[in-house]
């Protein structure tokens, strides 16, 4: 209540205590009058319209209440982080334990007008502890009625879920459930709701952190899974982190029932993170056709971090779980003209291989060093050029056994010279593999 930081959760439950600090929406709760104003101007149109998921698209960076300096600073803040390529905030809006329905309003209208000046979204975060719904509805419609002096509002709200207080967990999950409800009955279908929920890997280690964690009702009812994976707290090292990353996404899948679920996933705590473990995160990411990604948080990130940030794609909503299996035959990559439904880039799992492979595959109007090929992170430079708005004909080239992956399976990329907004106009199918002569 003094402002102070809070302690670091004992081991057991630390996989979840960050975003208690730093990661915290705003999900409203506005009257189905007051949300009739919040809802005008959306980018979606039709009652029945899937809301924009924009928010969650790209590089994200997180403030919580307690980074004293952004606060201080929106403006300065803000243009930093939109020279390092971050196309959301998430700002944190208050907490459970906060004197103050919303913190600073003043700087808030700053954070929000200063990011959108700079072609940023903005999501507010709340920490409900779930013991008086009440309270935490209150909070939530506030950051939710939220407006500057010129009518700006946050793009989106994300309920931060992470708080154990609640026992016996059945309660726990039926009170987040009841204000996961009201919040999507008061906003509506048109608004953009994300999930931000505690670490799938996490909660597998800490069994009796969350047992039965209501993955498929919640994703009912949130546009957005946004997984605090905080490898820091488990692990460390390139492999581990993959690794880790990896089964995050598996889980939400799995869980959910969803192979095509948009996720937003948070990684280490930036300050914890070394440069490969970075690496490892994003290229996984990147693999898996996140949404979007992000470390926690802005004020703690190296700058050896922001090489590899950098390269986190602005992806649409999942048309194909990735990575695809080799031999799937469908076409992947921006076909026809002006189509921003597909990745930049697309990857293929193709198991375990033994020897040198001939890789099989056909492209669509690749022009000269758009398309590169990446095998196992290795590049193996653009692929030959044309014809021009068409397909080719079947392409091989011969992948060599030292590019292989001699313990694990062999992960194929088609990455493509475009990027948000401005997409590349390629296309890759037909692809698969052989044994080379």
């Amino acid at each position: 209540m003094n402002g102070a930081r809070p302690a670091p959760a004992a081991p057991e439950t630390a996989h979840t205590s960050r975003p208690h600090r730093r990661l915290t929406a705003a999900l409203a709760l506005l009257g189905v009058c007051a949300f009739a104003l919040l809802s005008t101007g959306g980018r979606a149109a039709g009652a029945s319209a899937r809301p924009s998921i924009m928010a969650y698209r790209g590089l994200g960076a997180w403030v919580d209440l307690y980074d004293t300096a952004s606060w201080n600073d929106p403006a300065d803040i803000v243009a930093a982080m939109a020279t390092h390529g971050v196309r959301t905030l998430f700002i944190e809006t208050s907490n459970f334990h906060w004197p103050s329905d919303l913190s600073r309003p003043h700087a808030l209208s700053q954070f929000i007008t200063q990011a959108h000046a700079h072609g940023m979204e903005v999501v507010a975060w709340y920490l409900p502890r779930l013991k008086n719904l009440d309270h935490d509805l209150r909070r939530c419609k506030a950051a939710l009625r939220f407006r500057t002096a010129d009518g700006q509002r946050f793009d989106s709200f994300g309920l931060d879920i992470e708080d154990s207080s609640v026992t016996p967990v059945s309660t726990r999950s039926a009170r987040l459930l009841t204000l996961s409800r009201r919040l999507r009955a008061i906003v509506g279908r048109r608004y953009p709701l994300g999930a931000i929920i505690p670490s799938p890997t996490g909660m597998t280690i800490h069994a009796t952190f969350w047992p039965d964690f209501p993955y498929k009702k919640l994703a009912a009812i949130y546009d957005v899974m946004v997984p605090m994976g905080y490898y820091t707290y488990h692990v460390h090292g390139y492999a581990k982190v993959f690794k880790e990353t990896s089964q995050n996404f598996t889980i939400i899948r799995r869980q959910t029932g969803d192979a095509r679920i948009p996720i937003h996933i948070i990684g280490g705590l930036a300050g914890d993170s070394s440069k490969s473990e970075v690496q490892a995160f994003v290229r996984c990411v990147r693999q898996f056709g996140g949404l979007g990604a992000s470390l926690y948080d802005y004020a703690t990130t190296k700058i050896n971090a922001w090489q590899f940030l950098d390269l986190i794609p602005v992806n649409p909503r999942p048309g194909l779980p990735m990575p695809a299996p080799v031999g799937y035959a469908g076409i992947l990559g921006n076909v026809p003209h002006k189509d921003s439904a597909h990745p930049k880039e697309v990857f293929f799992d193709a198991g375990k291989l033994k020897g040198a492979q001939v890789l099989h595959y056909r492209i669509y109007d690749a022009q000269q060093h758009e398309v590169r090929l990446l095998v196992n992170w290795h590049d193996m430079g653009p692929l030959p050029a044309g014809p021009t708005q068409r397909w080719s004909a079947e392409r091989t080239m011969v992948i060599p056994t030292d590019s292989l992956n001699p313990t694990g399976a062999t992960l194929i990329g088609f990455v493509s010279r475009g990027a948000y907004p401005t997409w590349s106009i390629w296309g890759v199918r037909g692809v698969s593999l052989t044994p080379a002569p």
